[in-house]
């Protein structure tokens, strides 16, 4: 395998990348965190998919981005290959879509599952990696992340030997034996199964004899009844074709008794046919006289009448013409009245009228009288408004002095017999009550005489306001009787416009009633008289044609009657005779019948007997059926019975030959399969150790040139230091000798894992995550020789160092700014 290229879109720090791989050596070179890894890690997920365990979806997907894709294209053998996986984040996850591989040019989408299929085929990996997680094949022969190097040499012993197993595929011959002892303890409990089955196998067969027997004998007695049964079934037969002779005769007999039943029926009636055609005949013959005797009856004489059509025609058109003219003078006559009636109507309402407008003056000057004396209303009603006021100020002045007054007098009489003061507790004397009563006296006095004075005002004053009130109603009701005047002048120019609008309308009702009095002069009755006249006589033609076609036709009637009545008496004559000789038929046809009665009757006694002996054998025939079927229940259950055992004597054998089988395979397999299955896991571990162990002792030589250091592998696969004759742990050891020791062992199971599954097709490609952390400058130069050791066709290196750029064929560089990567020339 060999890589060609990788396109990146979105992929950790690479937004959009591609980057071409050559063959030979080729160095990653870039700083720490610039993104060299994640290249490494994109192959790895283009060729297996993600894995929650290593190479996550969330992982992989640059943080922002919905979408990602890798697409890696490569050499297997010769074939080019392009594989690309796509990635796309959910709400909750970034999960694998599905993608496509184009193998020889040809693409075949697929889902992550189906192309990792694909990918393993491609890469002679085991099938059974497909539904694992890690891919270990690939981890220690292609490619090892940085982190896992020394993963393996530090991991407990039980744990090295079994990842080993896995790698070597060796694990399968443990697998083996644990499932051949899985296959012994399935194997057992068959063995109980059938041992079980075989239980009772003797008293079957015991009982397999006995319902043999038992059926032989049953068998016998059936054959036996065969014979017995042959001969009822022929005699059967034999009764069967007699019964079916004398049957035919007997239909024979019944079918002659129903036409004799038939002629009969037919000699009754025709007998009544007979009877009721004589009653037709004699009543035709008295219809014919009858009619005869209309006829004679009837006398014609011809005459000539005008055309029926042209005669109904003319009645019509004089009737119409009579109806026109009679309905046009009784409208003219109805008309007249009412225009008579109108015009009187109209004369007396004009005269109406006219009185009525010849007081139109006196009401004008009326209106303008009413006018002129209710002009002075706003000055009186502004007076009274005046005066009004004037009275409420004098009442209201009035009221108050009244109030003064009754406070004086009321003081005045509670002084007087007041002795002592309410306020200051002491004594009235009399002075001082002479001199209140005096005080208010004067006041009384003076109230008094105020009292006077406005009432005399007040007086004055209601007077004055009760005669601008009494004028005030005559002037309101002068305006009233005004609006009444001018509401009748309004009317009177109404009046005047109707009484010329009634004058307008008499004249022209006079003119009418003139045109209609000489219309009514040209319609004299005379005239519609005279048309009803002719109207009469052509009636009266117009009946005598009616008359007479009324009796033309019964004559034709009568005449087609009898003709009629004729025919029917002839075609009654020929029945009469026709059923006479139909009845000397029947009769002679009765008599032939009862000579072959008389000559088949024998036939039902003698089928009579036979269905009798027939009855008799068919109850000896079911007796005899019945018992065989009997017979026949007996031996079917027997024979089932049998069929049972057989299949179970069979299923008995079965299983005993089948336990003998797994007796034998139990005891190949616990005796030799599975400690062949030991012997030879042991041989191969011992092949690969022995391989290994040198290989790695070389590859560490290589790198640390220390004749005071030296290493090898133990049974458990882990590396022994030995420095200056002893035994070190790897812990003691300074950071570039353990990178060595990773690298050593690394390089080593690369050539193990590759000799030993000979399918896979990437032996001639390495990936090395940075390889020489904590290498002094000495130890960097022999990297140089391990590279060309390796003598593969591409070598991929992850370093910062620079130093190793003059080792390799190529270099690539990559460069972070603003967290995106890129490669830069």
């Amino acid at each position: 395998m060999i890589l060609k290229s990788i396109a990146l879109r979105n992929i950790r720090s690479y937004s959009s990348q591609k980057i071409d791989f050559p063959e030979g050596s080729v160095l990653l070179a870039g700083d720490i965190g610039s993104g060299k890894s994640s290249i490494l890690h994109s192959i790895e997920f283009a060729l297996f998919g993600a894995r929650r365990d290593s190479i996550s979806g969330e992982a992989l997907l640059r943080k922002g981005e919905k979408e990602g894709e890798v697409e890696l294209s490569f050499d297997i053998r010769g074939r080019p290959v392009t594989i690309m996986r796509r990635l796309k984040r959910a709400r909750d996850s970034v999960a694998q879509e599905a993608g496509f591989i184009i193998i020889d040019g040809k693409k075949i989408e697929g889902t992550a599952t189906e192309l990792k299929a694909r990918v393993l085929d491609l890469l002679g990996y085991p099938k059974e990696l497909l539904t694992k997680s890690k891919s270990l094949v690939y981890r220690y022969t292609v490619y090892t992340p940085q982190e896992q190097m020394k993963q393996i040499i530090m991991e407990s012993d039980e744990l090295r030997i079994d990842t080993l197993r896995k790698v070597f595929g060796i694990d399968r011959y443990k697998r083996i034996a644990e499932n051949t002892a899985l296959y012994v303890r399935k194997i057992k409990e068959m063995k109980k199964e059938l041992a079980g089955m075989m239980v009772g196998i003797d008293e079957k067969k015991k009982e397999l004899k006995k319902k043999k027997d038992e059926l032989a004998k049953i068998d016998l007695a059936r054959k036996g009844m065969l014979p017995l049964l042959d001969t009822v079934r022929k005699s059967k037969e034999q009764k069967k074709e007699e019964i079916a002779v004398l049957e035919n005769d007997i239909n024979r007999l019944n079918d002659m008794r129903k036409h004799l039943e038939v002629h009969d029926a037919r000699l009754i009636e025709i007998v009544k046919q007979r009877g009721a055609n004589r009653s037709e005949l004699e009543s035709l013959d008295a219809q014919i006289a009858q009619l005869k005797k209309k006829l004679e009856s009837i006398f014609l004489e011809e005459k000539q009448y005008p055309p029926l059509e042209q005669l109904e025609k003319d009645i019509k058109e004089k009737e119409q013409e009579a109806n026109r003219l009679s309905t046009k003078r009784t409208e003219l006559v109805e008309r007249n009245s009412q225009i008579k009636q109108r015009a009187e109507e109209l004369s007396k309402d004009i005269g109406a009228k006219t009185g009525k407008a010849s007081l139109s003056q006196e009401k004008e000057a009326l209106y303008k009288e009413l006018l002129e004396q209710t002009k002075d209303k706003e000055i009186v009603t502004s007076n009274i408004s005046g005066l009004s006021l004037k009275l409420k100020d004098s009442e209201a002045v009035i009221a108050e002095l009244n109030a003064n007054k009754k406070n004086s007098e009321e003081l005045k009489h509670k002084v007087s017999s007041l002795d002592t003061c309410p306020t200051c507790m002491q004594d009235v004397s009399e002075v001082h009550k002479r001199s209140i009563s005096e005080q208010e006296d004067r006041k009384l006095k003076k109230i008094t005489a105020e009292l006077e004075t406005l009432s005399t005002e007040k007086t004055r004053i209601e007077a004055m306001l009760k005669e601008h009130n009494t004028k005030m109603d005559a002037l309101l009701e002068k305006e009233r009787r005004l609006a009444a005047v001018k509401v009748e002048m309004s009317n009177f120019e109404t009046l005047k416009s109707e009484l010329d609008a009634a004058k307008k309308q008499h004249a022209e009702l006079a003119k009418e009633r003139s045109l209609i009095v000489s219309a009514l002069e040209r319609l004299d009755m005379k005239v519609i008289d005279s048309i009803n006249r002719s109207i009469d006589e052509k009636k009266r033609i117009l009946k005598e044609m009616n008359e007479y076609n009324l009796q033309l036709k019964e004559k034709k009637h009568n005449l087609a009657m009898m003709a009629e009545k004729e025919q029917r008496k002839d075609g009654l004559d020929k029945l009469q005779e026709k059923l006479k000789q139909e009845v000397k038929q029947i009769n002679s046809d009765k008599l032939k019948i009862n000579e072959d009665i008389s000559r088949l009757s024998p036939a039902e006694a003698q089928f009579k007997r036979r269905k009798e002996d027939l009855d008799s054998i068919l109850d000896e025939e079911k007796g005899l059926e019945i018992r065989m079927g009997e017979l026949n229940k007996v031996i079917e259950g027997i024979e089932t019975q049998i069929d049972m055992l057989d299949k179970d004597i069979d299923a008995k054998e079965k299983a005993g030959k089948r336990l003998d089988h797994l007796n034998s395979v139990q005891e190949w397999l616990e005796k030799m399969f599975i400690n062949l299955m030991s012997v030879m896991e042991k041989q191969i571990m011992a092949r690969v150790h022995t391989q290994f162990s040198e290989l790695f002792t070389t590859w560490f030589n290589l790198l640390i040139e220390d004749e005071a250091i030296s290493v090898r592998i133990d049974d458990t696969f882990s590396p022994i230091i030995t420095q200056n004759g002893h035994d070190i742990s790897i812990e003691h050891l300074s950071g570039g000798e353990k990178t060595s020791i990773a690298l050593a062992y690394r390089l080593a199971l690369n050539k193990v894992i590759n000799d030993i599954i000979s399918t896979i097709n990437t032996s001639n490609l390495i990936i090395l995550d940075e390889p020489t952390d904590g290498f002094s400058s000495e130890q960097l130069d022999n990297v140089r020789n391990v590279l060309d050791e390796l003598n593969l066709k591409q070598i991929i290196i992850v370093s910062h160092e620079s130093k190793i750029e003059s080792f390799v064929n190529h270099v690539i560089r990559i460069h972070k700014n603003e967290h995106i990567s890129r490669v830069i020339a």
